[in-house]
């Protein structure tokens, strides 16, 4: 209930802003359309993962000394067996977690490896990540801020006192982005791993926690006037916005991670979509970030702001705004199955960097090392960061389906997702099905239901051509005289005419359990609400689905006469049938 109330607040605040957009991928892209084959995609991203996981060292870190980058290494690792249905990480993550975690206890500051975490708890269902995803959430929480905190303007965690509100709105659900005491920017940096650990436990504290993130993004870093998403504010007098191209990047890139998936705890609807539309157009043509040709880059940031803020930048001052912008477009692609045309254009955008990626990055085609700038020059020695940063491009494109027919390319139903109930089968092999076999049984499953169903039609043309002759005798004067002892049939209504296999009628979202984060994220549809709850009216003939299709106008004149048939008043045998009249 409260994950829904917060899209209904997007939905008010930015409904104006999310006007119909333009999802056709602009000419001047660079080459949109992935031509690679399933299994070459997979085999370039695991040569990319390999390639840094042997660079890693006995501590499980890169030998640079960065220690938030390794974690975003483990989010990519346990996402591609999660995309290729394997466990051939499970092992190796859980001793690194464990490595990083001593390194730094709580793994504070460094909120990447929670959020791997909890992606590896989806892949593998294993409560070991589990547990050290809510370990790095515990401890970012220290600096995020409450209800109470921000009432009093004070956090146990900081020196300094802050403003209750700012522009009238609460601080509460902002996180500091550093744990130094002198550190004052506020951002969202923890409503990702807020949102999918709510959706992994149903956990009332982790709800609350991302609704809260959600209201402070809403009332202090969304910026309708471009549909940017800013990094983070500054909790001074006038609570002045820390808004630059390089914080922006980032922002928006962790606003669409994190709206994906709250935004799984409901049926996608107008406005989520509309909101969705907005932000993913203005992030993916923003020409800060990018160039005509649709490319993402740091070379096109202004180089100028590095002095002022590191938002967006690791310790080395490298731009990491593409990891974020990529691994939630990649979020939203999957989750998203209702609006075509924004998968198809997410798919495009994704296409660009992924063929940028593999032929600018890296110095062949044999090379599995990549440079930081996707334009070029490539990579020619290994580095943690460019390595990392490359890696939710050549991953996600595992996901793209070739075409919308293809059988072979995993969907949100074959992949295990962040629900409870969701869980991976056991396997002695790390080796994923064979692609031949998989597409045997779905091949056989097809022409199966294809002779069922063609059985099934024939059937009910035959049945229905039945009715129709007997009505047509009744009609000409050979009426057939129910048994006055026959109970009385009860006729079609809206009530037991909702299901959608009669009239195609959607139905509103089952909202039993409130609190509880929906069953969408495991592939499942939205439950429909109790049929009584349609009322008992008639249904109505108008409702026919447009096109005029014969099977349609065939099933609205059985319905009709039959309602017409069994709603009369009961008779006799002994009285005179009752009389009839054409239409």
């Amino acid at each position: 209930m409260r994950l829904s109330f917060i899209w209904t607040l997007f939905a008010m605040g930015w409904y104006s802003a999310a006007a119909e957009q333009d999802l056709q991928p602009p000419a001047a892209w660079r080459s949109p359309n992935i031509t690679l084959s399933r299994e070459d995609r997979i085999n370039i991203a695991s040569a990319a993962l390999e390639t840094a996981i042997n660079n890693l060292n006995q501590s499980a870190q890169f030998g640079d000394g960065i220690y938030e980058t390794p974690g975003m290494l483990y989010a990519q690792m346990a996402e591609f067996d999660r995309l290729t249905n394997q466990t051939k990480y499970k092992d190796m993550l859980k001793k690194y977690f464990s490595l990083a975690e001593s390194t730094k206890p709580g793994f504070l500051d460094a909120l990447h490896y929670g959020y791997a975490a909890v992606r590896a708890y989806t892949t593998y269902q294993d409560p070991g990540f589990l547990t050290f995803a809510v370990t790095a959430w515990t401890a970012a929480n220290q600096y995020t801020i409450s209800e109470n905190e921000a009432a009093l303007g004070t956090l146990d965690t900081k020196g300094f006192t802050f403003p209750s509100s700012c522009q009238g709105a609460t601080l509460a659900g902002g996180t500091f982005y550093e744990s130094d005491p002198s550190s004052t920017n506020i951002a969202s940096i923890s409503s990702s791993i807020s949102a999918l650990l709510a959706e992994a436990t149903s956990n009332k504290t982790y709800i609350d926690a991302a609704v809260q993130s959600a209201h402070f993004v809403q009332s202090h870093l969304l910026n309708t006037s471009n549909s940017a998403v800013l990094g983070s504010i500054e909790p001074s007098p006038n609570c002045e916005a820390a808004s630059d191209v390089l914080s922006d990047c980032i922002g928006s890139g962790l606003f669409i991670d994190g709206m994906g998936i709250l935004a799984n705890s409901m049926a996608y609807n107008t406005s989520t979509t509309d909101l969705l539309r907005s932000i993913i157009v203005d992030v993916t043509r923003n020409s800060l970030w990018q160039g005509v040709n649709g490319v993402y880059d740091s070379m096109y940031l202004d180089r100028k702001f590095i002095s002022q803020t590191r938002h967006c930048l690791d310790d080395k001052d490298f731009d990491i705004g593409g990891y974020y912008i990529i691994q939630g477009l990649a979020l939203v692609y999957e989750r998203n199955q209702t609006a075509s045309d924004l998968r198809e254009y997410i798919k495009a955008y994704i296409g660009v960097q992924y063929n940028s990626v593999i032929e600018q990055a890296r110095s062949s085609s044999v090379s599995s090392i990549y440079g930081g700038h996707w334009m070029g020059p490539p990579g020619t020695s290994f580095d943690g960061s460019t390595q990392s940063l490359a890696l939710p491009v050549l991953i996600s494109a595992i996901q793209l389906a070739d075409n919308p027919s293809s059988s072979d390319i995993p969907t949100s139903s074959d992949i295990p997702t962040s629900s409870a109930s969701a869980s991976l089968s056991p396997q002695s092999s790390t080796q994923s099905a064979s692609p031949a076999t998989k597409k045997t049984k779905e091949f056989s499953g097809i022409i199966a239901g294809s002779v069922i169903g063609g059985i099934t039609l024939l059937a009910a043309s035959i049945l229905g051509s039945i009715f129709l002759c007997k009505l047509h005798r009744r009609r000409n004067g050979t009426l057939l005289v129910g048994d006055g002892s026959s109970p009385m049939i009860t006729p079609f209504t809206a009530q037991n005419m909702s299901s959608p296999g009669i009239l195609g009628g959607q139905h509103p979202r089952n909202q039993a359990k409130s609190a509880r984060v929906s069953a969408v994220a495991a592939g499942r549809e939205p439950s429909p609400l109790d049929a009584a709850e349609n009322g008992n009216h008639v249904a109505s003939t108008d409702n026919q689905p447009s096109g005029g299709r014969r099977e349609y106008t065939l099933m609205e004149e059985l319905l009709r006469s039959l309602n017409e048939w069994t709603s009369r008043d009961r008779w006799n045998a002994e009285e005179m049938p009752p009389g009839y009249h054409d239409e």
